[in-house]
């Protein structure tokens, strides 16, 4: 999936009507198939960009398109009915439910056809090496095998793109390694789009190009 910007700006009205703009005219372009890291110092506006570029925000000026598409109007409907058939998230953290097994999470996104999803759930678990675990619950997992469980409910849709916001930033680095792996593996398997935030020059250097953000504009 090809996802470009033009021109996006993104301001926060906070109180006593004073605006933070956080970012300032972004122009980029992702290829599909192409893995994209953002890069930056905290408070760049990556994680706004990314979120915006996954269709969970909008733009305050500018134009988001997808596959040449413009769909920087698209009602919530129509932006959800996207972000379901063809974007998956990992974030910094798992955001796993409490009160679901390791499988039951995996299909969260797509519950009502949990019956027909479950085969596939069941190879992204071998896949993650985790098929021993399907019946625990989070908190019996370390914060490794959490992730990886957060990446396979990513991936329970077969989304074009996957956005990764800091996927390893809670890890130690060893077990952050093994689901980088992981992560570019499936992403390869699957000839998908990934654009990932991280803080990490290891991470960013597995990207195919890096993409410099600070205080809201590209350097």
């Amino acid at each position: 999936m090809k996802i470009e910007t033009v021109n996006l700006t993104k301001t926060y009205l906070l109180p006593r009507q004073q605006e933070v703009k956080v970012l300032k005219g972004i122009n980029i372009s992702v290829n599909s198939g192409e893995k994209i890291a953002l890069t930056g110092p905290s408070g760049a506006g990556k994680s706004t960009l990314i979120h915006i570029l996954g269709l969970m925000d909008k733009p305050t000026s500018g134009k988001i398109l997808i596959d040449c598409e413009d769909v920087t109007d698209f009602s919530s409907d129509e932006l959800a009915r996207m972000r379901k058939e063809n974007i998956g998230f990992m974030f910094q953290f798992h955001y796993l439910l409490a009160d679901f097994n390791v499988l039951e999470n995996i299909l969260i996104p797509v519950w009502e056809h949990r019956k027909e999803k479950t085969p596939e759930a069941m190879n992204l678990l071998e896949t993650i090496g985790l098929t021993d675990r399907l019946n625990h619950f989070p908190a019996e997992l370390s914060g490794g095998e959490q992730q990886r469980v957060a990446l396979a409910r990513a991936l329970i849709n077969n989304p074009k793109v996957l956005f990764a916001d800091e996927p390893t930033g809670d890890l130690d680095r060893e077990t952050g390694k093994i689901v980088e792996k992981l992560m570019f593996e499936m992403c390869d398997k699957r000839n998908m789009t990934l654009v990932i935030v991280t803080h990490s020059p290891e991470l960013a250097a597995k990207a195919d190009r890096s993409i410099n953000i600070m205080d809201g504009i590209i350097k």
